[in-house]
């Protein structure tokens, strides 16, 4: 129901962009696509009907989201810059397609990041490894009340509600 809602609010602009992302890189579209299924999976397994709020299981499924797409595209690339750029600019780019309110965005922009840095110290977990790292991650998150909180924690997942 939701992503039919998704689909029937998709401007042409919007639409346009996607397809920019698909002929940019099909490889790595199809990967993010494959991550991006198997994230939520996963957060709704490890967090039921939760992960979609501003909170500490947000922050989960943001990093584990952009680890996933890096290691799915690394399968196609061994150049880690072209992996990490690309996983950032689609993240990016999906914060300003189903835009937040400033700081739900900049929370999630810099729960991206985590995410990237962590595949980058890992790049050989596993799936299985980088959801224990993440929950692991989890007990040393900090809840922000404003957006200049998050250069405060800049190796930490933030989050907003409880």
């Amino acid at each position: 129901m939701l992503l039919w809602k998704t689909i029937k609010g998709v401007r042409f602009r919007q639409l346009k962009s996607v397809l920019v992302f698909l002929f940019k890189h099909p490889i790595f579209m199809i990967s993010t696509i494959k991550a991006t299924f198997d994230v939520v999976r996963v957060s709704q397994k490890e967090f039921p009907n939760t992960h979609g709020f501003h909170n500490k299981a947000n922050a989960f499924r943001h990093a584990l989201w952009n680890i996933f797409i890096a290691k799915q595209c690394a399968l196609f690339s061994r150049k880690s810059h072209e992996v990490i750029s690309w996983t950032k600019e689609f993240t990016d780019w999906h914060e300003d397609f189903s835009p937040n309110e400033e700081p739900a965005r900049i929370m999630d922009l810099h729960n991206n990041y985590i995410g990237r840095e962590l595949f980058l110290k890992t790049p050989e977990s596993t799936h299985k490894q980088w959801v224990i790292l993440m929950k692991e991650q989890l007990h040393k998150a900090v809840q922000i009340v404003s957006v200049e909180d998050v250069v405060n924690y800049p190796s930490q997942l933030v989050y907003l509600e409880k």
